[in-house]
């Protein structure tokens, strides 16, 4: 897990909702634990993993707790055919489709059909992209750090661990923070401060 070896990047968010005990949070894990492909034009799936290893699934639970902090991975798989592919083997099926039937033009409908057809025999064949996105939940400070750096990862994280733990998360913002570290000022004092220039003008 990077987060425990090398250089990482972590970005921070606040975590707004009750926390969950143990229980509720491993019903939380396997219930939206990660599921391979099964057959059809399915191009991305997600869920949790154990963050030592990706191909754990459900997260073994003895793991997942680290003193307060709740560990975790979210496996988020995508798989692609593509499109100049597609096309050909389209294009290729619909020339063989016209001369079994002696068709002089294929329909619409029937085009697409066979698209959806060439498609998912295409993304059976297609090997996933895994990639894994590695989650540290402080459960007593309420902060989450998380290596998904990318706004699909974030978007992601964000949709299940609503879905499977009750909770929402927001990027904790230069404000958010202020606000938490300073709880006895307005909002609207906070809003109106200046940024510091750091700049210095020459004699």
């Amino acid at each position: 897990m990077s987060m425990l070896q090398g250089t990482v990047s972590l970005k921070r968010f606040l975590v707004l909702g009750p926390v969950p005990d143990p229980k509720d949070l491993q019903a939380g894990l396997e219930q939206d634990q990660f599921r391979p492909f099964q057959d059809g034009v399915e191009e991305e799936r997600m869920g949790w993993c154990d963050w030592r290893n990706p191909l754990i699934t459900p997260p073994d639970p003895d793991w997942v707790s680290q003193e307060r902090f709740a560990v975790l991975g979210l496996r988020i798989d995508t798989r692609r055919v593509p499109p100049a592919l597609l096309k050909a083997h389209v294009d290729l099926r619909l020339q063989t489709l016209q001369k079994e039937k002696d068709l002089a033009f294929i329909g619409k409908e029937a085009r697409i059909s066979l698209q959806d057809e060439v498609k998912e025999e295409l993304l059976r064949k297609v090997l996933p992209t895994p990639k894994v996105v590695e989650v540290a939940w402080d459960l007593k400070g309420g902060i989450l750090w998380t290596t998904a750096s990318s706004s699909k990862a974030q978007g992601a994280l964000t949709t299940l661990f609503i879905k499977s733990f009750g909770c929402e998360i927001h990027p904790l913002a230069p404000l958010v923070l202020s606000g938490r570290l300073c709880p006895e000022l307005p909002v609207e004092a906070l809003m109106a401060l200046d940024p510091l220039d750091l700049e210095l003008e020459e004699a």
